[in-house]
Protein backbone atom coordinates (compact mmCIF):
# COMPACT_ATOMS: atom_id res chain seq x y z
CA UNK A 1 0.00 0.00 0.00
CA UNK A 2 3.25 2.71 0.79
CA UNK A 3 4.34 1.56 -2.56
CA UNK A 4 1.43 2.95 -4.30
CA UNK A 5 1.30 5.98 -2.10
CA UNK A 6 4.69 6.62 -3.03
CA UNK A 7 4.10 6.15 -7.39
CA UNK A 8 1.33 8.71 -6.69
CA UNK A 9 3.34 11.46 -4.88
CA UNK A 10 6.30 10.95 -7.13
CA UNK A 11 3.88 11.32 -10.63
CA UNK A 12 2.62 14.17 -8.97
CA UNK A 13 5.76 16.23 -8.01
CA UNK A 14 6.90 14.89 -11.12
CA UNK A 15 3.87 16.20 -13.46
CA UNK A 16 4.09 19.82 -11.50
CA UNK A 17 7.84 19.43 -12.23
CA UNK A 18 7.56 18.89 -15.86
CA UNK A 19 4.12 21.82 -15.75
CA UNK A 20 6.73 24.29 -13.97
CA UNK A 21 9.43 23.51 -16.84
CA UNK A 22 7.54 24.02 -19.58
CA UNK A 23 5.89 27.25 -18.25
CA UNK A 24 9.08 28.64 -17.76
CA UNK A 25 10.30 27.90 -21.00
CA UNK A 26 7.20 29.56 -22.87
CA UNK A 27 8.06 32.51 -20.88
CA UNK A 28 11.68 32.94 -21.71
CA UNK A 29 10.96 31.48 -25.14
CA UNK A 30 8.06 34.44 -25.51
CA UNK A 31 10.67 37.02 -23.94
CA UNK A 32 14.09 35.68 -25.91
CA UNK A 33 12.68 34.78 -29.03
CA UNK A 34 9.83 37.54 -29.44
CA UNK A 35 9.68 39.93 -27.31
CA UNK A 36 13.09 41.71 -27.34
CA UNK A 37 13.59 41.02 -31.25
CA UNK A 38 10.40 42.47 -31.96
CA UNK A 39 11.29 46.05 -29.70
CA UNK A 40 14.89 46.04 -30.71
CA UNK A 41 13.89 45.62 -34.50
CA UNK A 42 11.01 48.40 -34.30
CA UNK A 43 12.99 51.14 -32.56
CA UNK A 44 15.23 50.60 -35.27
CA UNK A 45 12.86 52.13 -38.00
CA UNK A 46 13.86 55.42 -38.23
CA UNK A 47 10.85 57.72 -37.02
CA UNK A 48 9.97 55.05 -34.11
CA UNK A 49 10.33 56.07 -30.62
CA UNK A 50 9.03 53.90 -28.73
CA UNK A 51 6.79 50.37 -30.02
CA UNK A 52 5.97 47.53 -27.02
CA UNK A 53 3.22 44.78 -27.84
CA UNK A 54 0.85 42.66 -26.26
CA UNK A 55 -1.05 39.48 -26.54
CA UNK A 56 -4.59 39.10 -24.83
CA UNK A 57 -6.31 35.76 -24.07
CA UNK A 58 -7.24 34.91 -27.50
CA UNK A 59 -3.85 35.14 -28.88
CA UNK A 60 -4.43 38.49 -31.09
CA UNK A 61 -1.45 40.91 -30.79
CA UNK A 62 -1.30 44.39 -30.57
CA UNK A 63 1.68 46.06 -31.77
CA UNK A 64 2.27 49.79 -30.31
CA UNK A 65 4.22 52.25 -31.99
CA UNK A 66 5.09 55.76 -31.16
CA UNK A 67 6.37 57.70 -34.19
CA UNK A 68 8.24 61.25 -33.54
CA UNK A 69 9.12 62.66 -36.89
CA UNK A 70 8.62 60.36 -40.26
CA UNK A 71 9.34 61.83 -43.80
CA UNK A 72 7.05 59.10 -45.47
CA UNK A 73 4.43 57.10 -43.54
CA UNK A 74 3.61 54.73 -46.23
CA UNK A 75 6.98 53.90 -45.67
CA UNK A 76 7.71 53.90 -42.04
CA UNK A 77 4.16 51.69 -41.41
CA UNK A 78 5.94 49.06 -44.03
CA UNK A 79 9.14 48.98 -42.42
CA UNK A 80 6.96 48.33 -38.92
CA UNK A 81 4.69 45.47 -40.54
CA UNK A 82 7.46 43.53 -42.59
CA UNK A 83 9.88 43.86 -38.77
CA UNK A 84 6.87 42.65 -37.16
CA UNK A 85 6.11 39.92 -39.73
CA UNK A 86 9.75 38.70 -39.71
CA UNK A 87 9.28 38.22 -36.31
CA UNK A 88 5.77 36.76 -35.75
CA UNK A 89 5.86 34.69 -38.86
CA UNK A 90 2.03 33.99 -40.00
CA UNK A 91 0.50 35.40 -36.29
CA UNK A 92 -1.43 38.66 -37.28
CA UNK A 93 -1.14 41.68 -35.36
CA UNK A 94 -2.48 44.85 -35.35
CA UNK A 95 -0.56 47.97 -35.72
CA UNK A 96 -1.72 50.85 -33.42
CA UNK A 97 -0.23 54.16 -33.74
CA UNK A 98 0.62 57.18 -31.66
CA UNK A 99 1.56 60.82 -32.19
CA UNK A 100 1.62 64.19 -30.97
CA UNK A 101 -1.49 64.83 -31.73
CA UNK A 102 -3.14 68.59 -31.16
CA UNK A 103 -6.89 69.21 -30.89
CA UNK A 104 -6.39 71.37 -33.82
CA UNK A 105 -5.09 68.34 -35.88
CA UNK A 106 -8.13 66.13 -35.01
CA UNK A 107 -10.41 68.71 -36.22
CA UNK A 108 -8.38 69.42 -38.95
CA UNK A 109 -8.43 65.22 -39.53
CA UNK A 110 -11.95 64.73 -39.20
CA UNK A 111 -12.49 67.29 -42.29
CA UNK A 112 -10.12 65.64 -44.94
CA UNK A 113 -11.28 62.02 -43.55
CA UNK A 114 -14.55 62.48 -45.96
CA UNK A 115 -12.06 62.97 -48.56
CA UNK A 116 -10.14 59.63 -47.78
CA UNK A 117 -13.07 57.83 -47.30
CA UNK A 118 -14.61 58.66 -50.85
CA UNK A 119 -11.47 58.05 -52.15
CA UNK A 120 -11.09 54.71 -51.30
CA UNK A 121 -14.67 54.54 -52.57
CA UNK A 122 -14.20 55.67 -55.79
CA UNK A 123 -10.32 55.62 -56.63
CA UNK A 124 -10.39 59.37 -57.17
CA UNK A 125 -7.37 59.48 -55.49
CA UNK A 126 -5.61 62.62 -56.71
CA UNK A 127 -8.89 64.95 -56.52
CA UNK A 128 -8.56 63.74 -52.74
CA UNK A 129 -5.04 65.10 -52.51
CA UNK A 130 -5.80 68.19 -53.85
CA UNK A 131 -8.54 68.51 -51.31
CA UNK A 132 -6.65 67.23 -48.43
CA UNK A 133 -3.79 69.90 -49.48
CA UNK A 134 -5.90 72.43 -49.69
CA UNK A 135 -8.02 72.21 -46.29
CA UNK A 136 -4.46 71.98 -44.64
CA UNK A 137 -3.14 74.80 -46.35
CA UNK A 138 -6.39 76.81 -45.21
CA UNK A 139 -5.27 75.40 -41.44
CA UNK A 140 -1.71 76.73 -41.46
CA UNK A 141 -0.57 72.78 -41.68
CA UNK A 142 1.06 70.65 -43.90
CA UNK A 143 -0.42 67.47 -45.68
CA UNK A 144 1.05 64.45 -47.34
CA UNK A 145 -0.91 61.47 -48.74
CA UNK A 146 0.50 58.08 -50.07
CA UNK A 147 -1.43 55.60 -51.50
CA UNK A 148 -0.56 52.06 -51.83
CA UNK A 149 -2.21 48.35 -52.83
CA UNK A 150 -3.76 47.88 -49.47
CA UNK A 151 -4.08 51.80 -47.59
CA UNK A 152 -4.30 55.65 -47.47
CA UNK A 153 -1.58 57.08 -45.06
CA UNK A 154 -2.08 60.39 -44.49
CA UNK A 155 0.58 62.80 -42.41
CA UNK A 156 -0.68 66.30 -40.87
CA UNK A 157 1.89 68.16 -39.51
CA UNK A 158 1.96 71.71 -37.73
CA UNK A 159 4.87 73.42 -35.86
CA UNK A 160 5.99 70.82 -33.53
CA UNK A 161 2.99 68.14 -33.42
CA UNK A 162 2.15 65.71 -36.40
CA UNK A 163 -0.80 63.53 -36.89
CA UNK A 164 -0.58 60.10 -38.88
CA UNK A 165 -3.64 58.42 -39.81
CA UNK A 166 -3.46 54.64 -41.68
CA UNK A 167 -7.38 53.85 -43.90
CA UNK A 168 -7.46 50.59 -44.83
CA UNK A 169 -8.74 50.44 -48.48
CA UNK A 170 -10.83 47.26 -47.90
CA UNK A 171 -13.27 46.83 -45.58
CA UNK A 172 -11.33 44.86 -42.58
CA UNK A 173 -12.13 44.48 -39.42
CA UNK A 174 -8.78 45.26 -37.99
CA UNK A 175 -5.68 45.79 -39.35
CA UNK A 176 -3.43 42.67 -39.79
CA UNK A 177 0.20 42.15 -40.59
CA UNK A 178 0.47 39.96 -43.21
Amino acid sequence: MNFKRDNRLTFVIALAVTVAVLVAGQLLWQKYAVARPLGTGLQGIPGVTAANWAENKNGDITINVTLGSVDNLAKTYGEIGETAKTILGKRPAAINLTDSRTPELETLYHAVHFHLQEAVATGNFSAMADRVDAKARDAGAQARVYVDARSVYLQLHKADAALYAVVPRFDTAAREVK
